[in-house]
């Protein structure tokens, strides 16, 4: 399901499925896991950044499973979700790409300096945003290709094995 939100509704769109159903914030979970990341800090836990709209935020999927992982699941302030966050998708519906990448670019680093290793951009409103030759995408995480790579494993091993 190639939708953040409508993961909210995973274990009831998912329930009685001949076929395993893909859990965005799973693939993303388990792909971090495998990544064998060092925390940026000495002692403290892995961060990970997360920036989505509101709704993707207080459904809370991404940070439980993130979380259940062992990560710790950093998330933009409020005044972070006020001034950049919602500002930059507003902007990018407005096709003000200078202005929503300039405002992304600026929650990002807020992210970055809290120390994570990585941030999570779930939002489809945020996926593309960004030039590709950006360097902060770098330290970034897509969880679309997540999904699309778990899916192409599945499907391999579904093959293999009939």
């Amino acid at each position: 399901m190639p939708c953040h939100i409508s993961h909210s509704w995973h274990n009831e769109v998912s329930e009685g499925s001949s076929v395993p159903f893909l859990h965005m914030a799973d693939c993303v979970a388990k792909e971090l896991k495998d990544t064998k990341m060092k925390p940026l800090e000495a002692g403290s836990p892995l961060r990970i950044g997360l920036l989505a709209t509101d709704a993707i935020l207080s459904a809370g999927f991404y940070q439980e499973k993130l979380q259940n992982e062992g990560f710790e699941v950093v998330l933009p302030d409020k005044a972070t979700m006020e001034h950049t966050v919602i500002p930059a998708i507003e902007a990018s519906i407005r096709k003000d790409m200078e202005g929503a990448q300039n405002l992304l670019r600026i929650a990002l680093q807020v992210l970055l300096v809290r120390a994570v290793n990585t941030v999570i951009l779930a939002s489809d409103d945020m996926r593309d945003l960004l030039p590709p030759d950006d360097p902060l995408l770098k330290k970034c995480f897509d969880p679309m290709d997540s999904l699309v790579r778990s899916t192409i494993e599945w499907a391999k091993s579904a093959e293999k094995s009939s």
